[in-house]
């Protein structure tokens, strides 16, 4: 069962404010994630992955670890974006 989570970011350099929707599971000790990523209303971006957290306590850090993936995610893509 997916779990959702909706947050928001500001990049740090642009000041860009970016809304994401994520859904994660835990797999064998493992985070699952998925996301959506607008800024300014459009879709810029579909980040997901797996994060071997190598735990049991997988459960316990997910949210965690999926909100760090994102923002690495969206400042990633956003230090590629021309005119910065």
């Amino acid at each position: 069962m997916s779990i959702p989570l909706e947050g928001t970011h500001q990049h740090a350099k642009s000041g860009k404010v970016y809304s994401y929707r994520a859904e994660y599971r835990t797999q064998d000790g493992n985070v699952v994630w998925n996301a959506s990523v607008l800024q300014d209303g459009e879709l810029r971006l579909q980040p997901g992955g797996t994060v071997a957290a190598q735990t049991p306590a997988a459960d316990a850090i997910a949210e965690s670890v999926v909100v760090d993936a994102v923002v690495r995610a969206i400042d990633a893509f956003d230090d590629g974006e021309p005119g910065l």
